[in-house]
């Protein structure tokens, strides 16, 4: 079998990035194993690697329904000692398509539904790019297939010769799109192989695509760092009535109603760093529990929130989440007064939710119930779960059982953080390897503008999420105990290994392709960039930091 080789060759870079998204690699699919499988087989098309199946490696997710797996490859220079390595990581799973449509069956076949989209009708600058040659669409194109298929470029290109002083370990992972679970597999193998091979970690490079800073906005990045992300779950306790008499208890709807009226791109949780900011939070789910209908109004409602971080703590946004729950509360009762007009205020303090945290009335609990309490609450972690297992929902049984304690002290809010946790992470001015990197990323912008004519501007933070925020944790101490104590999944069926990351501590930047619209049905690449400029970029990098200079 001859040798694969892709570098300066465009044609086969295009034919990689296509062979890679024909794979329909949805997250939470079998299709992802078979995508695992299929990067097996690339990796081994590379002669370094048939000459050393050893230096190929896969780690399962424990306790995966799908027994999905990360995958990986070490290359090591043969020049000199060095332990310096290079990570080049990247996630193969991509989002569902119902979004396509009736076209579904075309969205994994770049050329093919390229050419049907023409047919219909788009916004004016969609069409241009359609017709113009120079992009390319389909499911998973820009997120990220094409940063897969730039990594393998690489990694053959440096595998002919290997003259170079170091190490390159090639990591995808799948699961991005849904928990990072395959992430928190190569957490586990990242440890491995540093200890087995004496690997000295000096960056992760993550390829995933620029995304837009605001509308309309047209920039190429380069990201020192990833925003975090925590879910915020705020369960609803109402007061139970009759639709008749709804004023002689509080609707748990309501009070879900009006606490999302007040938290939806709530200016509170802005977080600023330098001239970024975090986006505001959104609401992603909004319901109540009532299974059938019935004139009793809903007991319990609850909203699960996303709140990116740049800076905020987990205890920061807890105490931020306890304002709005209050504020709400505030507003419910004033509402109820208006109602009772020939009411004195203080008769109705009743009818004012409470707010509490998940730490608070567990405590609580186990002060009051004791032992059968505790034991309770354990059953319901311990329940076995279906194969489509939700952090959410289970978040949710967990809070119903809990609240249902505490009726008499209804309504309440009660505050409580539900899986995936994202860190934020972003390079440090600590005057050593952060701005080592720091200066490559400035000098990898000067080369773009100075040799191929691309602007390249560098953010502090990808505000996309990505799985580079499982490479270090920042402020351990803060996050850590605030995790145990107010997201009852951390440590038991959600396994997020927070001190492996503290201790691996990895830099990371995000330099990727182009492109435009991903999660949605135009989800397109930008084909000259990737094919002519970045594959330069990146090897540059490579090299600065491998040099005894980076």
């Amino acid at each position: 079998m001859g040798e694969t080789s892709y570098w300066n060759n465009k044609d086969r870079i295009l034919a990689l990035v296509k062979r890679l998204v024909r794979i329909p690699s949805i997250a939470g699919t079998t299709d992802e194993n078979v995508m695992a499988d299929e990067l097996l087989t690339i990796l081994k098309e590379i002669q370094y690697f048939r000459e050393n199946p050893d230096l190929i490696f896969e780690k399962h997710i424990e306790g995966d329904f799908l027994n999905r797996k990360a995958v990986a490859a070490l290359l090591k220079g043969s020049k000199g000692k060095s332990n310096k390595t290079v990570i080049l990581l990247s996630h193969f799973d991509v989002v569902g398509v119902e979004d396509y449509g009736y076209l579904k069956n075309y969205a994994f076949d770049p050329d093919a539904y390229s050419e049907i989209l023409k047919e219909h009708s788009l916004s004016e600058d969609i069409m241009k790019e359609l017709h113009s040659g120079s992009w390319l669409f389909a499911r998973g194109i820009m997120d990220m297939k094409a940063g897969i298929a730039l990594h393998i470029s690489l990694l053959a290109e440096y595998a002919k010769e290997r003259d170079f002083e170091g190490n390159i370990l090639f990591l995808s992972t799948p699961d991005e799109e849904r928990n990072s679970e395959g992430m928190f597999a190569a957490v586990e193998l990242l440890s491995s192989l540093k200890q087995q091979y004496g690997l000295q970690y000096s960056i992760g490079i993550c390829s995933e695509p620029s995304f837009a800073s605001y509308p309309g906005d047209d920039s190429k990045y380069i990201y020192l760092g990833s925003a975090g992300k925590l879910l915020p779950m705020v369960f609803c306790n109402g007061k139970e009535t009759h639709v008749g008499e709804p004023l002689e208890g509080v609707n748990a709807s309501w009070m879900a109603a009006v606490f999302t009226a007040n938290m939806e791109l709530s200016k509170v949780f802005i977080d600023q760093d330098g001239e970024e900011r975090n986006p505001p939070p959104t609401c992603l789910k909004l319901t109540d529990l009532k299974e059938q209908y019935n004139v009793q109004t809903p007991t319990d409602a609850y909203v699960l929130y996303n709140v990116l971080t740049l800076r905020q703590t987990p205890d920061d946004v807890m105490g931020k989440l306890r304002l709005i729950a209050e504020q709400s509360a505030r507003e419910i009762l004033e509402k109820m007064r208006e109602m009772y007009t020939s009411h004195v205020g203080s008769e109705l303090d009743y009818v004012k939710p409470r707010v509490y945290t998940y730490s608070y009335l567990y405590r609580l609990g186990i002060e009051q119930f004791g032992e059968r309490f505790e034991r309770e609450m354990e059953e319901v972690h311990d329940q076995q779960t279906d194969p489509q297992f939700d952090y959410r929902q289970k978040t949710v049984e967990l809070a119903k059982k809990i609240s249902g304690y505490f009726q008499d002290m209804a309504p309440f809010y009660l505050i409580m953080f539900a899986p995936p946790y994202y860190p934020h992470v972003t390079l440090q001015k600590d005057g050593g390897r952060d701005e080592k990197i720091r200066s490559i990323a400035e000098a990898v912008s000067k080369m773009a503008k100075d040799m191929y004519g691309q602007e390249i501007k560098l953010k502090q933070f990808f505000t996309g999420l990505s799985d580079v925020s499982y490479c270090r944790l920042l402020d351990a101490d803060r996050v850590i105990p605030s995790l145990k104590d107010e997201m009852p999944l951390y440590g038991k069926k959600y396994r997020l290994p927070l001190q492996e990351i503290q201790e691996l501590d990895i830099p990371t930047i995000n330099l990727g392709p182009y492109g435009k619209d991903a999660h949605k049905r135009t989800e397109r690449l930008e084909l000259s960039f990737f094919l002519e400029t970045l594959p330069h970029l990146m090897k540059y990098t490579v090299d600065s930091v491998l040099s005894n200079e980076g």
